[in-house]
């Protein structure tokens, strides 16, 4: 029976007979692409993680290569970088220091009449060293420098500014220096402020007729223990000399002896104690 002389019923059954025959091919074949688009996609997800894996191991080693790399270099010491050269280790470190306003009318300190709120000294502790597990302050050899620069509003050409510079040795039971004074103001606006055990809150006034000259000190003599506690370099200052006009502190700083390091306590209103 040729399909002109089918019934139309039986054309359109076949016709749909067909029609459902290739929609389930599509079908069929969809899921294959599918089945096979999944399969690629998971052999990727599996790359990747495994990349990924790969990476972050290979991030964690180079992090931690880096990281004993620059603890060879570097030390985080009382909350300072301590950058390190062989034996050679420095930082350095900057702040303000209050000064009490100015007022025009007289304050309540008739020898700073100008001083609105005459403030406690400030004790900034440069570098210490620690013998309280005993064998001294140092090896042979050991030695320290330190340079302090205090200026008002960057102004470090003018007359306003204050430089110290300590060159010095800690070995033993001993940590001494000669302090280069570069330039110094006023009269009693700095002192070395010095505590060991024979001398537990000894001061060394400075002042401008030191400027340019050597002057010896020793922050720790010899014949008061080899483990008697820290031995430290400590400047004094006297911020009512500088009512109404900060003043910026900046303190650079080298040693060598395993001893030394940087004060946790730089810049305080206590007093320090050769004992804590």
């Amino acid at each position: 029976m040729t399909t002109e002389t089918k019934p139309i019923s039986q054309q359109l059954t076949e016709v749909a007979g067909r029609a459902n025959a290739l929609c389930q091919t599509v079908a069929d074949k969809a899921g294959e692409i599918t089945t096979t688009l999944n399969a690629k996609l998971a052999q990727v997800d599996a790359r990747v993680t495994n990349a990924e894996a790969s990476l972050n191991t290979e991030m964690a080693q180079a992090q931690s290569e880096f990281n004993s790399w620059k603890s060879g270099h570097t030390e985080l010491v009382n909350g300072l970088d301590v950058h390190k050269q062989g034996k050679i280790k420095r930082y350095f470190f900057a702040t303000t220091l209050g000064n009490g306003g100015y007022t025009a009318a007289d304050g309540p300190d008739a020898a700073f009449p100008r001083c609105a709120a005459p403030q406690e000294p400030y004790y900034i502790n440069l570098l210490e060293f620690d013998a309280r597990n005993g064998g001294g302050f140092g090896a042979p050899g050991d030695y320290f420098k330190c340079e302090v620069i205090m200026t008002h509003r960057g102004m470090f050409a003018s007359a306003y500014t204050e430089r110290l510079v300590f060159t010095g040795t800690s070995f033993a039971d001993c940590v001494s220096a000669v302090m280069e004074a570069k330039n110094i103001v006023h009269n009693n606006h700095l002192s070395l402020f010095i505590s060991e055990p024979d001398n537990p809150d000894k001061e060394i006034p400075l002042g401008p007729d030191l400027a340019g000259s050597s002057v010896p000190v020793n922050f720790r003599a010899i014949n008061q223990g080899y483990d008697s506690g820290i031995a430290r370099l400590t400047l004094k200052v006297d911020p009512r000399f500088h009512c109404g006009a900060s003043r910026a502190i900046s303190v650079s700083t080298e040693y060598t002896s395993e001893r030394g390091r940087p004060s946790a306590e730089r810049i305080s209103q206590n007093q320090p104690t050769w004992e804590q």
